[in-house]
């Protein structure tokens, strides 16, 4: 009996040869996207080569090791949101804000998956017009919108929806004064939601870029109850909102502390039912397992967050500039991105670089790249 204890994603792909079997057994139907995070994890902190710390005084070496930057990387997944999180708690406007989850019937589930990129972005485009519509249109203003595109449900199932993030208010259309409103109608927001949806994939099948029975569509759209629009709790602040949101993004689907066992090549994990609150536990070989986890990889240069209203790029400083001036909130800090040594002391309270024996800092000397010959030699220690 093989049993494999704090299993990571990474063990449960190596063990078995469980990779290689799941390509021979899928290979023509798995993504580029896919083999490139796949061996981007495989190869963390392994065979991505390492730079060499030397102590000057006793000569002491460490290696560091290279990580491999992928979102699907249990480690540097992390580490990716939370550099995420500190970024934009310096940007967005320390207002109140709301959060809105936006989800279609599963009938459409597998359209998006298979037309992956296109179902996405109607679904990122359908929820940002139907908010702009109806703020602009019942209130007059313009807020501030950011968008996370997730396809995973809490059983790792394919489940497309939107998480959007809105400012509690927003410019005014003539942008000289802030409207301050914290309703959103329910109803109508639900309505414009699915007429959206509908008629994008409507205009997508008469292009061609979709192939579908259209019937299915009349079918989804018939479906009221499965069209969820679910207006969450006002979170107070900046602070409290990206770091909210930030569980959502740029990590792979599932968290290791959620793996439970893997043991026989079954992987057991839990994850918590909406309703009862309870945990619900779930078996999977580690193929099937494999193969819901890669399903939701995006695809090279996605771009699973975006952003709108006050937020879109074209005029988001001038915005946030004059919203801050008409709430009469302090400037934003600058930020600064932090290196893993300041994350390890940090985190630890130790410094990595510190000599164990002479207590003095460690100078890097050398640097390994795989399968390029020579280290590349920094700094010669005396």
């Amino acid at each position: 009996m093989e049993v494999v204890t704090g299993a990571s994603i990474a063990d449960i792909f190596s063990t078995n040869g469980n990779w290689d079997a799941f390509v021979k057994k899928y290979e023509k139907r798995i993504r580029d996207a896919v083999f490139t995070n796949v061996r981007k994890v495989l190869q963390c902190k392994i065979s991505l080569g390492h730079a060499v710390y030397q102590c000057q005084s006793c000569l002491l070496t460490k290696q560091v090791h290279f990580t491999c930057k992928s979102r699907f990387c249990s480690r540097c997944g992390t580490v990716q949101t939370n550099t995420w999180i500190d970024k934009y708690q310096t940007t967005f406007l320390n207002i109140p804000y709301q959060h809105i989850v936006f989800t279609v019937p599963d009938i459409l589930w597998p359209i998006i998956q298979i037309y992956r990129k296109i179902g996405l972005n109607i679904l990122a485009q359908a929820a940002t017009r139907a908010i702009l519509l109806h703020t602009k249109s019942k209130f007059g203003y313009t807020p501030a919108i950011m968008v996370v595109i997730h396809t995973f449900g809490r059983d790792l199932k394919f489940n497309p929806h939107i998480h959007l993030l809105i400012s509690c208010g927003g410019l005014s259309k003539c942008k000289t004064k802030w409207i301050h409103n914290s309703y959103l109608h329910h109803l109508a927001l639900k309505e414009t939601w699915r007429y959206q949806i509908i008629t994008a994939l409507r205009e997508a099948i008469k292009s061609g870029e979709i192939k579908m029975d259209p019937c299915i569509l009349d079918k989804a759209y018939s479906s009221a109850k499965q069209w969820y629009v679910h207006i969450g709790k006002k979170l107070a602040d900046a602070k409290k909102v990206v770091k909210y949101i930030g569980r959502y993004t740029k990590r792979p689907a599932i968290a290791q502390t959620r793996i439970t066992s893997f043991i026989n090549n079954i992987v057991t994990f839990w994850y918590e039912d909406h309703k009862d609150k309870c945990k619900i536990n779930i078996a999977l070989p580690a193929l099937d397992f494999i193969g819901k986890l890669v399903a939701h990889i995006h695809d090279h240069h996605f771009k699973q967050i975006r952003y709108s209203g006050l937020l879109a790029a074209r005029s988001r400083s001038a915005n946030l500039e004059r919203s801050r001036v008409l709430l009469n909130l302090d400037e934003p800090q600058t930020w600064l991105r932090t290196s893993w040594r300041h994350r390890i002391r940090a985190f630890s309270g130790n410094d990595p670089l510190t000599c164990p024996k002479c207590k003095l800092e460690m100078t890097k000397t050398q640097i390994h790249f795989p399968n390029r010959g020579d280290p590349i030699v920094l700094k010669k220690v005396a």
